[in-house]
């Protein structure tokens, strides 16, 4: 009990001080951004050493780098922070897991959400709440322009091109592995369950597998894969395994994995919907069934030379329409078209 008591009293005295710190931002950020458009980036990562363990924090470092490049003062404000208001001209906030209420006391402020997974959590109501909604897929922009009344944009994802790219360091000991990076979900993935039991020579990272898997847990190589070994990796393995929320799917969001890894050059197995078909005709192999999916192994395994090198060709097109530098592009065009 008095441990639970200590613990709540510092959390307590964290709140007080991490609130103080927010009435001194707007005054601070005034100074720091000299006279540039401040933007604020709302990300859902959990503050602190677990941000690292999100997707979303890495997606939003990589929107700042390419704002800061269009001469933008960009904050991050991960989720202890979404109540801090610093007077920005353009909040972003990047919708997955948790829901932001835009603040309209700062009435200068341009609120846009871009809504890059967990469609099924977002009422109407809520996208009501913006003055403008970015979406991760075309099917579904157009579908949901017609259900709201605020603009609604399509704002598929995408990858930094920079870090992401067929030219760099390797990762020799992955060189002809299949590889799946992503926790269990609390289910059975059936990617990683039909290659596991295929006797692939298959890496996997991510919480869970020893549990979900105890027959194949000599292809768990870890619980955590740090992002920045991830472009190594990627061009170093043979193929990586990917699937997808079943509400993505149906919005036909494309997960952000299929746009690194085939940045870098590496084929990829995954399930599908008709827009990545669009976008990746035959730079991706697909699978809806267990006999897909082994047919799938079976053109790598027979004729790998061709898949890699359609794999490879993806790149320029990749940074020229799906990189972040082209999202920035893209959002600073919004920004001013619906400016205050």
């Amino acid at each position: 009990m008095q441990e639970m008591q200590k613990n709540l009293k510092e959390y307590i005295e964290q709140e007080f001080v991490r609130r103080e710190n927010w009435a001194k931002m707007p005054a601070e950020i005034k100074r720091a951004a000299d006279g540039r458009k401040v933007w604020v980036i709302k990300c859902p990562a959990t503050e602190g050493e677990a941000k690292f363990f999100w997707g979303d924090y890495y997606y939003a470092v990589a929107l700042q780098k390419y704002l800061e490049r269009q001469n933008i003062y960009a904050i991050i404000d991960n989720r202890q922070d979404w109540g801090c208001d610093e007077e920005a001209d353009v909040v972003l906030v990047l919708r997955g897991k948790y829901f932001y209420h835009p603040d309209r006391r700062n009435e200068k402020c341009l609120y846009i959400m871009w809504n890059i997974s967990h469609p099924d959590m977002i009422s109407k109501a809520e996208y009501e709440l913006y003055d403008v909604v970015c979406v991760g897929s075309r099917h579904m922009a157009e579908e949901l322009k017609d259900k709201i009344s605020v603009p609604v944009v399509p704002l598929l994802q995408c990858t930094d091109t920079e870090i992401f790219c067929p030219e760099g360091e390797t990762k020799k000991q992955y060189n002809g592995q299949y590889i799946f990076i992503g926790s269990t979900r609390g289910v059975m993935r059936d990617c990683v369950y039909w290659a596991a039991d295929a006797g692939v020579p298959l890496h996997v990272w991510g919480s869970g597998w020893y549990e979900m898997m105890p027959e194949h847990k000599d292809v768990v190589d870890g619980t955590f894969m740090p992002n920045d070994k991830l472009p190594a990796l990627y061009r170093s393995a043979k193929v990586t395994l990917n699937d997808h929320w079943k509400d993505m799917l149906d919005n036909q969001i494309i997960n952000n994995r299929i746009f690194d890894a085939l940045a870098c050059g590496l084929p990829v197995i995954s399930d599908g919907c008709d827009e990545m078909k669009e976008i990746f005709p035959d730079a991706v192999l697909y699978y809806d069934t267990k006999e897909e999916f082994d047919a799938c192994i079976k053109k790598v395994e027979n004729d790998y030379e061709a898949v890699k090198a359609k794999a490879l060709e993806q790149y320029d097109m990749i940074k020229k329409e799906y990189s972040f530098e082209r999202r920035v592009e893209e959002l600073l065009e919004i920004a001013e078209k619906y400016k205050k």
